[in-house]
């Protein structure tokens, strides 16, 4: 279920085509060059403090869209939250507004999951 979010004054490009945005694997998330993108945490505060990602900009549901207008178009945002279900409705947002996106499938856990699977506790 879509969720309406009022974001106004960012740039929507109207093209009526449905948005797109890619979804990218844990493994695809732990390679990215982190100075390149702009990683969008959307866990709760007190998830983040327990588990941070360095760099992360942390964008909880009460707040988002303020932070959402911060956000810069210059570069690719990946999102995240604990799961992915939420991640995935904004990307999708985004993308509607012409950022190039993507979404972590799984979320956060799945991302911890396969570094565990590794055999590293690196998430920062």
């Amino acid at each position: 279920m879509p969720i309406a979010l009022d974001i106004q004054g960012l740039d929507a490009p109207g093209t009526g085509a449905e948005p797109t945005f890619r979804r990218i694997t844990p493994a695809e998330f732990d390679a990215l060059d982190r100075s390149e993108v702009t990683l969008l945490d959307l866990r709760e505060p007190a998830d983040v403090a327990a588990h941070p990602i360095d760099g992360a900009v942390n964008a909880p549901l009460d707040p988002l869209a303020r932070v959402l207008r911060t956000v810069p178009t210059s570069r690719r945002v990946v999102v995240y939250c604990t799961e992915g279900w939420w991640s995935e409705e904004v990307a999708e947002i985004l993308a509607d507004r012409g950022y190039d996106v993507a979404s972590l499938e799984g979320g956060f856990r799945a991302y911890r999951a396969y570094l565990e699977r590794r055999g590293s506790g690196r998430t920062s």
